[in-house]
């Protein structure tokens, strides 16, 4: 799994969420929207996989279910980039399908204001035992300071890989890898590697296989990345391998795993080829 940004007593000033342009609506209807720029598009115009990973993972926060005081993590995230944006502003419309006392899956439609359906996701959280919940009243109040750091405008200086600290290819061949040192910018409260941010190194390995395999990747369509464990020890390695092809599309299997060898994600990746 990976610990969400749900320690709620935690300052992430430094996190690349806070040059992501985001802005923050608290009260009774908590929400996040994006302010699009051109550091958010890749080459064809889409939303780029990193951002849009780091976007709908915050997202999940947003049903009002959710802002109970119950601190979560995320067991699996997927997602589907559907259409290129069109307006000025991104807005997810997550919603609780369903939630016990230990495990819940959040649903979330993003739309632009031109009325482009962008994405969508569906997610998986646990609650973990024993961890303290807060009182209704007192977790509002937490979770408006802790959210409204987040709150500004896209100040990504480069492609999103570079700015959270993606290098690679490393080594030649199939045995290639990518890799993600940790860092104040794509950690979460928790001192593991963001379960958003973890999606671009997931791309970014994908892709690579891909294009090892002998093919030219034209990008992601769909992601689906499973949480086994916290990514706590840097830096965090991601490899590709292709695992077979449906038309013009690549199905890529993503392992990452810490500087301890322990299998932190897998990943299925469906990858556009030209």
């Amino acid at each position: 799994m990976t610990t969400d940004a749900q320690d709620l007593g935690q300052t992430m000033s430094r996190h690349v969420l806070t040059r992501l342009g985001l802005q923050v609506v608290t009260g009774d209807h908590l929400r996040f929207d994006l302010l699009l720029d051109d550091a958010h598009l890749d080459a064809d115009g889409h939303i780029d996989v990193g951002v849009l990973g780091t976007y709908i993972d915050m997202t999940s926060s947003q049903p009002r279910e959710m802002q109970a005081g119950r601190p979560f993590v995320h067991a699996d995230i997927s997602f589907h980039r559907l259409a290129r944006p069109e307006g000025a502003r991104l807005s997810a419309d997550a919603r609780a399908l369903r939630l016990g006392k230990r495990t819940g899956v959040i649903e979330i439609e993003v739309h632009d204001d031109a009325g482009v359906h962008v994405a969508r996701s569906v997610q998986g959280i646990a609650f973990p035992s024993g961890a303290p919940t807060l009182r209704r009243s007192h977790a509002d109040e937490v979770e408006d300071r802790f959210f409204t750091q987040f709150h500004g405008e896209c100040t990504l200086d480069g492609p999103f890989r570079d700015v959270v600290g993606i290098s690679g290819p490393h080594g030649d061949g199939p045995d290639a890898w990518w890799e993600i040192a940790l860092s104040d910018v794509n950690v979460n409260g928790f001192g593991g590697l963001h379960g958003g941010v973890a999606t671009a190194l997931v791309d970014a390995a994908a892709t690579g296989a891909v294009r090892v395999a002998g093919h030219e990747p034209a990008g992601a369509l769909s992601l689906a990345v499973r949480y086994l464990a916290p990514s706590l020890a840097g830096p965090i390695r991601a490899r590709g391998r292709v695992t077979g092809r449906v038309g013009d599309v690549a199905v890529v299997a993503v392992e990452v795993r810490d500087a301890d060898e322990n299998l932190t994600i897998l990943s299925d990746v469906h990858v556009a080829t030209r």
